[in-house]
């Protein structure tokens, strides 16, 4: 027991001083308030976003590939329907896949899809687009029926930006590096948050008088890890899978209070996962689903 004691405070010495050697000096890195399981492998392919609406899971792959699976909160994964996103191009990476709140027809299966573009390349002349795709009843095939924009003169965003739907507050956030490149020195990671217009307006442009609020997470007490990947936000936290999975970029999930503007806390997803993990998403209660390259797990929260 003894020896046990000694094991155990040494892990936890290792963990901190590991946790401030890569920044993360105001947030303890978190070893004990999650746990992860894999579900199940898919085929090898390269996956980017993923959101759940009740028990369907909608999963994304770069150039806009949707496969559309039914989980039953166990073990069990059916295949509803693989197809291309009305927007499927070569530089629509479809990085992160947000539910939204309104269904573009009442005959739809689940409400509208947000699928961030976030390329470093322009789709059409417009960079960092996001995509609003209905996906049509039987799961076979998607329409877009708008496009956001954020006209970033001021050149707030660099490489990349994310987008995320608030469902609970009908608002949008967006989410990137300040930066054209993930090591620059000086790069920072900015929020920024704008109003959820409706599909019936069409396609729309926000521009900086747009802009509810924005501010960069480094400002707050959070040193951010340098390759972001999906997003989620749960009950006013925006949760932020990063790295690649290898001991130069580990796999982390920050939890960041929006309201209060301050990190909650960093999970340690290289315990219970394998591989880049690439989107999280909420499922039930405090459960989520996380999708990586090696396929889909489940993460239980207990905070």
């Amino acid at each position: 027991m003894k020896r046990f004691l000694i094991a155990a405070a040494g892990l936890f010495l290792a963990v901190c001083v590991f946790a401030q050697n890569k920044g993360f000096v105001s947030v303890p890195l978190s070893t004990d308030s999650f746990s992860n399981r894999h579900i199940t492998r898919f085929e090898k392919a390269n996956y980017q976003g993923m959101d759940c609406w009740k028990n369907y899971v909608v999963s994304l792959q770069h150039t806009g590939i949707a496969t559309v699976w039914k989980y039953d909160g166990k073990d069990g994964l059916e295949k509803l329907g693989r197809f291309e996103l009305a927007t499927h191009d070569e530089v629509n990476h479809s990085n992160v896949c947000s539910f939204g709140v309104e269904k573009f027809d009442k005959s739809d299966p689940m409400p509208v899809i947000y699928v961030s573009q976030c390329h470093k390349k322009p789709y059409q002349g417009r960079k960092d687009v996001l995509f609003v795709e209905r996906i049509k009843p039987g799961f076979q095939g998607s329409e877009l029926v708008q496009t956001i924009h954020f006209d970033d003169v001021d050149e707030l965003f660099g490489y990349a930006l994310q987008w995320v739907v608030d469902r609970q507050n009908k608002v949008l956030y967006g989410f990137g590096n300040t930066t054209k490149d993930k090591d620059v020195e000086g790069n920072r990671h900015r929020i920024i948050k704008f109003r959820l217009p409706r599909i019936s307006e069409g396609d729309v442009v926000f521009g900086k008088d747009d802009v509810i609020e924005t501010y960069v997470v480094e400002d707050y007490g959070l040193r951010y890890a340098t390759i972001g990947q999906g997003l989620c936000i749960w009950k006013g936290r925006l949760m932020m899978p990063t790295g690649l999975g290898t001991p130069e970029y580990p796999s982390y999930l920050f939890v960041w209070d929006l309201k209060n503007r301050k990190p909650v806390e960093v999970l340690d997803m290289s315990l219970g996962t394998t591989g880049e993990l690439e989107d999280l998403a909420h499922f039930k209660c405090k459960r989520f689903l996380v999708q990586g390259q090696d396929g889909l797990f489940e993460m239980k929260y207990r905070r």
